[in-house]
């Protein structure tokens, strides 16, 4: 919801959805004008599986014709994605490894959430025409009362890896953007300390 309430002010261009989930940030951005819904796959409807939110976007999907919701086949399979033209995905993980491994739903032997679509839209979107992948994480999180960095030399025991080092591209903190895409393994180490927490960048 934040990164459409940020489109939604924003000057860039128009937008097309097509989302695993639809939330209240997407009807701000139908309502900004934003969405043109020009991406070559579903164009004209904005595409989703499922909705999660308040009861005004209920409201807002009932009978709209510039909504559909299609079965997960249709909105999560790699080889649809990749036809979307300018895909970028964006989806939230908890902990980066300087390796550039990816957990979004377990960590350290706990479960957190599920991984839904994630890693197929990171692969759809790093293969789509001119698509890219965005991965988020807070740079810090607070576990048992202590404050850990989420940019982490391994990934603590236990933890399930969602995204393989191999498929991400962007990784984003609120300290920065960095793109592993073609970097070495020191490479990807240094570029992901410098956006980690700067209380953790010397450990």
């Amino acid at each position: 919801n934040e990164i459409a309430r940020r489109l939604a002010t924003s000057t860039l261009g128009d937008f097309g959805i097509h989302t695993e989930m639809i939330s209240d940030g997407v009807v701000q951005l139908h309502e900004t004008g934003k969405v043109s819904n020009r991406k070559g796959l579903y164009d004209g409807v904005s595409v989703a599986t499922f909705a999660l939110g308040s009861a005004a976007l209920y409201r807002w999907l009932d009978g709209n014709p510039v909504v559909r919701m299609l079965p997960v086949s249709a909105t999560n399979e790699p080889s649809l994605l990749r036809q979307l033209r300018r895909f970028v995905s964006v989806n939230a993980c908890l902990a980066v490894d300087l390796f550039g491994q990816v957990a979004a739903d377990h960590v350290g032997g706990r479960q957190y959430s599920g991984i839904g679509g994630a890693e197929s839209f990171v692969v759809g979107a790093a293969e789509a025409p001119g698509g890219k992948s965005i991965l988020c994480l807070k740079s810090t999180a607070t576990v048992g009362g202590a404050r850990l960095s989420t940019i982490t030399p391994v990934l603590p025991a236990g933890t399930l890896v969602t995204t393989p080092r191999h498929h991400v591209q962007w990784v984003v903190t609120e300290f920065g953007a960095v793109d592993l895409s073609f970097l070495s393994d020191v490479e990807r180490a240094r570029a992901l300390v410098e956006i980690a927490h700067p209380d953790f960048q010397p450990e």
